[in-house]
């Protein structure tokens, strides 16, 4: 592995890892929200009060 010993390429390139990793964050939340409609609410009410309901 490499390790530029100037700042400026320092900058750089974590600035070009933190885009990517915006850009995967971005993706990430798309998927997410997509899959979130997919699943009936009935079953997300229950997982969410499931817990409490549990632990009683």
């Amino acid at each position: 592995m490499n390790i530029p010993a100037d700042a400026n390429e320092v900058i750089e390139a974590l600035s070009l890892q933190v885009g990517d990793l915006s850009k995967q964050v971005a993706i990430l939340q798309s998927q997410l929200t997509a899959a979130m409609k997919l699943i009936p609410q009935d079953v997300l009410d229950a997982t969410i009060g499931g817990d409490d309901a549990t632990s009683e």
